[in-house]
């Protein structure tokens, strides 16, 4: 029997919940106010152009990105992340690096390519100390056929913070594209398109930056020409049959997501009220907290970096007993409303690199601003309760 009805959640790398009220009340004013940009005569319609401007200049700023009008909103990270690997010119013998803890949204489509081009793709070794191997990637890099890097800024499954500023310096001394993933990233981590010296930067609006789920966006570095992932209409170019090439209208075809576009730009607001240092922090405490009890048992292994100023707020486990990731999952959520998330996590590959799969996956705890030491404290007793007692469940 339940013992709540008062839901944990730690499922925050999937969606954070909840979210800021700044953002429903936002969402909730777009939805109630505001017209299609660049699709109606009136004023509301006027008032969404000036909305999407507004958003698109805020959120250049929290990314420091260089130039606004290169950043295109995208019904979702995967979407944008698509668009930057798909829509380049590749050619056969084009070879392409990424990290062994690639989510499917960059690992599908890289496969893609090298199916469809005659491309090649090779992963970075990994170590939890050292999520990606730069003395590898470096030797790649050196042959000359490395068109493009990509990489998670943070893994959606250990937390491991990779190096993508010491990437970005390889890729541009010998010539390669780079991509950063920022889905596990923007929000928690400082996210400087600039420092990293990436070409691509790929967000995902409903985790980090607790805006609503369907908004994501890609920026592309000037000069950088892609083929368009999708055709339609713009608003802004009626009168041609073809596309205009125009950034960013050439790719964001369709009617905007003004409800998703204002919410993450709510939630980016809420992010430079708060602080994100203090995000940082809070979301480090509550992950050292919750491990440090989780160390204790020994029939638990732990993946990732030990050290918890090198990681997100996501906790991957494994029970070495007769308990798998999914019976964890399950006995607390019917018994005790912790909400977490068991199996792959659309990143098979990660857990290939891990050493998961073959086999069940992990139970991933992953943690917000909005949860509580108690609740860190109380799921870490519940989890140790629950492996202790692997007949009696």
């Amino acid at each position: 029997m339940m013992e709540s009805s008062e839901t944990i959640y730690l499922n925050n790398a999937a969606t954070t919940w909840p979210k800021p009220e700044i953002v429903y009340q936002t969402v909730d004013d777009c939805f109630r106010h505001l017209a299609s940009p660049g699709r109606s005569a009136g004023a509301s319609g006027a008032d969404g152009a000036a909305m999407m401007q507004t958003a698109r200049q805020e959120i250049a700023e929290f990314f420091n990105l260089p130039d606004p009008s290169q950043m295109v909103f995208m019904p979702s990270c995967t979407y944008a992340l698509n668009l930057a690997i798909l829509c380049q010119d590749w050619k056969a013998g084009d070879e392409i690096v990424i990290s062994g803890m690639e989510h499917h949204a960059v690992s599908r489509p890289v496969r893609k390519v090298a199916r469809d081009h005659n491309a090649s793709f090779f992963v970075a070794p990994y170590k939890p100390t050292d999520p990606f191997d730069l003395n590898f990637l470096e030797d790649r890099l050196k042959l000359g056929r490395v068109k493009f890097v990509a990489c998670s800024m943070a893994s959606n499954l250990t937390g491991d913070i990779m190096p993508v500023h010491e990437i970005g310096k390889l890729c541009q001394q010998y010539g390669a594209r780079f991509l950063v993933d920022a889905a596990q990233s923007a929000g928690l981590l400082p996210v400087d398109m600039q420092a990293i010296g990436a070409d691509f930067l790929a967000f995902a609006g409903h985790k980090g930056l607790f805006g609503p789920p369907g908004i994501g966006g890609l920026y592309v570095a000037p000069g950088i020409e892609l083929c368009t992932l999708a055709e339609g209409g713009t608003g802004k170019d009626s009168g041609q049959h073809d596309m205009s090439g125009r950034f960013p209208s050439n790719f964001e075809v369709g009617t905007h997501n003004l409800l998703g576009i204002c919410g993450v730009t709510a939630g980016v607001r809420w992010i430079n009220q708060v602080g994100l240092d203090n995000i940082r922090q809070r979301e480090q405490m509550l992950t050292s907290l919750f491990t440090e009890k989780l160390k204790e048992i020994d029939t638990i292994q732990l993946y990732g970096n030990p050290d918890t100023s090198k990681r997100t707020a996501v906790v991957s486990m494994t029970c070495t007993q007769r308990c798998s990731p999914h019976d964890i999952a399950d006995w607390l959520a019917k018994e005790h409303n912790v909400t977490t998330r068991a199996g792959y996590h659309c990143s098979p590959l990660a857990h290939e690199t891990i050493g998961t799969l073959p086999g069940d996956g992990t139970i991933r705890f992953s943690f917000g601003y909005h949860n509580t030491e108690e609740e860190a404290l109380k799921v870490a007793d519940l989890v140790a309760q629950y492996v202790s007692q692997p007949v009696a469940k």
